[in-house]
C-alpha cells in the first residue's frame, strides 16, 4: 500500500478498535489478525505486540514519540467522526507536535481503504445455510455483513451511502448495521476486491465472495 492508501486503512482500524492516551495509541486485534498487527508494527517502524491475558485478542501499542508523529501524519484528515479527533485534541497531540489535526469528514466514499481498516476491527462476513424445500438445492444461502460499534456516525454514513439493509441500537448501546441483501454482497465485492482486508478477515471475505459467485452460477 502506498502512504495514503496505508493511512485510510489505519484511519479506519483506529476509529473502529483503537484509542489514543495521552501519549499513546492502543489498537485491539483479534487473535486471527496477529499478523496484522506484527505488520503495522513493522510499516510504523515502532511499537509492540502483546497477548492480552484470557482473551482471543492482541494489542498493538505505540508509546514513541516518532512512531505516534508518523501514524499521525498518516491518519491526519482521513478520520470520519469525531471519537479519535477529540481524543486527540484533548491529549493535546496538535500542541505536544505543533501539527494542524484536521477535523474529521464526516463522510464515507467507496474509493479509499478507510472502510476496510474498519471492517478489519469490527467488521463481519456471514454465511447462513439453511435446509429449504423451496430451493432446487435444498439449502437457503443468506449473506450477511455487519458491523457494530458504540458510535454511530460512521454507520449512519455507512448506511445512507449504501441505501440498503438497516441500522439497529441494542440494548447495551451499541450500534449495528446489518444487511444480508444480495445487491449489497454484490456492491461489497466489488469494493472489498479492491480495498482488501488482511489476516484472517480476508480469509473470511474470500468465502463470502465464493458463496456469492456459487450462488450466481446457480450452484
Amino acid at each position: 500500500l502506498t502512504d495514503i492508501e496505508f493511512g485510510y486503512f489505519l484511519a479506519g482500524l483506529i476509529e473502529g478498535d483503537g484509542w489514543f492516551g495521552k501519549k499513546e495509541l492502543h489498537i485491539i486485534f483479534a487473535e486471527d489478525d496477529i499478523s496484522l498487527a506484527y505488520y503495522i508494527k513493522k510499516r510504523i517502524g515502532y511499537g509492540n505486540v502483546y497477548k492480552i491475558q484470557n482473551k482471543k485478542a492482541i494489542r498493538y501499542i505505540c508509546k514513541h514519540t516518532k512512531g505516534l508523529f508518523i501514524i499521525l501524519s498518516l491518519i491526519n484528515g482521513k478520520l470520519v467522526s469525531n471519537p479519535k479527533y477529540e481524543q486527540l485534541i484533548k491529549h493535546n497531540y496538535n500542541i505536544k507536535f505543533n501539527y494542524t489535526i484536521l477535523p474529521p469528514s464526516n463522510s464515507i466514499t467507496l474509493d479509499n481503504y478507510w472502510l476496510a481498516g474498519f471492517t478489519q476491527a469490527d467488521g463481519c462476513f456471514y454465511i447462513s445455510v439453511v435446509k429449504s424445500k423451496t430451493h432446487k438445492t435444498g439449502y437457503s444461502v443468506r449473506l450477511e455483513f455487519s458491523i457494530k460499534q458504540n458510535d454511530v456516525v460512521p454507520l449512519k454514513l455507512l448506511y445512507d451511502f449504501v441505501k440498503m439493509g438497516n441500522l439497529s441500537h441494542y440494548i447495551s448501546g451499541i450500534w449495528c448495521y446489518k444487511s444480508s441483501g444480495f445487491k449489497t454482497a454484490a456492491l461489497l465485492i466489488k469494493y472489498f476486491d479492491q480495498f482488501n482486508v488482511f489476516a484472517d478477515k480476508y480469509v473470511k471475505y474470500i468465502k463470502f465472495r465464493k458463496v456469492y459467485i456459487m450462488i450466481t452460477e446457480g450452484k
